[in-house]
């Protein structure tokens, strides 16, 4: 009895250990959301800033929603046309945690492409 229990000790901290693992190596994913053709929000260097991409000559204006490691619920606009792109200040320490590209639909809901985190599979 006391050997399995040991052995079932060993397991669960290597299980934990793992999952500590794999969430502190997510702060370094490299993290991007699509919508469609018309919007490109993703991480860069790494995971400091969060850039938006206007990939469509559609006349609509593209943002990101995106999460800080202590902020959530911020947002960066980029009204500047087909190819341009917007940046976030950089922050290391306050890394990027989640972008999700989304299409500013004017007298209409918006539409957003999926949300990416560190660890999601993406």
């Amino acid at each position: 009895m006391a050997v399995a229990r040991t052995v079932a000790a060993a397991a669960a901290v290597t299980a934990l250990m793992g999952a500590g693992q794999a969430f502190g190596a997510g702060a370094g994913e490299n993290l991007d959301s699509r919508y469609e053709t018309s919007a490109y929000a993703y991480s860069k260097a790494p995971n400091t800033s969060v850039g938006i991409a206007d990939t469509a000559g559609d006349s609509m204006a593209v943002y990101t929603l995106y999460d800080r490691r202590y902020n959530t619920g911020l947002r960066l606009d980029n009204h500047d046309g087909n190819g341009s792109t917007r940046y976030s200040d950089a922050d290391a320490t306050n890394y990027i945690s989640k972008v999700t590209a989304c299409l500013n639909v004017q007298l209409n809901p918006d539409r957003c492409g999926p949300d990416d985190r560190p660890g999601d599979g993406r």
